[in-house]
């Protein structure tokens, strides 16, 4: 699943602002930070605004390691 994403973002030069992609009956949440993403395969109804929130703690969790060095 994660190889369709990241097919799908190299073939996309223009992402856009929307942090969630639907591919191929999986939504995508995502947020890039540099040149890394975070990324959240979600293939049954759930609910995204839980997803996003996971993943926006993540880049806080590893902001906060990156920035204790």
């Amino acid at each position: 699943m994660v190889d369709a994403f990241r097919t799908h973002i190299i073939q996309t030069k223009e992402l856009g602002n929307c942090p969630v992609r639907q591919i191929g009956g999986c939504s995508f949440v995502y947020m890039r930070i540099s040149n890394v993403y975070i990324v959240i395969v979600v293939s049954s109804n759930a609910n995204v605004a839980c997803g996003f929130k996971f993943v926006v703690e993540v880049k806080q969790f590893y902001s906060s390691l990156c920035s204790r060095g």
